[in-house]
């Protein structure tokens, strides 16, 4: 069974080695895209250690037989006028260890995400998803999400 709840500080170090894994995930599929510094698991629990303490920011994780599996993290975002976006909801992170995807946890992670950050205010929430990551696609097309942008890279030189 997967129980989903508010992350705590107990949390950081298991929030920091997750966060970790998703930077290399995205490096790896595209390492002049995504960053991958060298300090990257103590950035992620620092980072998810203070939006803990934040009112306009949900951390939460997903336990599975009283192990932490996966983890989201989202905001509520100010109105955008580069991304001609409104003020929203975003889920920036979503992550369930291998052994526990299928098992429901990434659902249950999104479907309470939506529900905190419209007790939040959030009229929408918008995400980004890997080009590369078509079963988060999937997921994420299944609880509701429709692609609205698609962002492209360029290097400069």
């Amino acid at each position: 069974m997967i129980i989903v709840r508010a992350a705590t500080d107990a949390d950081t170090p298991v929030l920091g080695r997750m966060g970790t894994a998703l930077a290399r995930r995205h490096h790896a599929w595209d390492p002049l895209r995504f960053m991958l510094p060298d300090d990257i698991e103590r950035g992620y629990r620092s980072w998810l250690g203070r939006e803990l303490a934040t009112s306009d920011a949900v951390v939460l994780v997903a336990e599975q037989d009283g192990v932490v599996v996966g983890y989201a993290y989202g905001r509520l975002e100010e109105r955008n006028w580069n991304r001609l976006l409104e003020a929203c909801g975003a889920l920036h992170d979503l992550w369930v260890d291998e052994p526990a995807r299928r098992s429901g946890a990434g659902r249950a992670l999104a479907a309470t995400m939506i529900e905190r950050l419209g007790a939040l205010g959030a009229p929408r929430i918008v995400l980004e998803t890997s080009t590369q990551n078509a079963a988060a696609q999937r997921l994420f097309t299944s609880l509701g999400w429709r692609p609205t942008m698609l962002e492209m890279t360029r290097e400069a030189g």
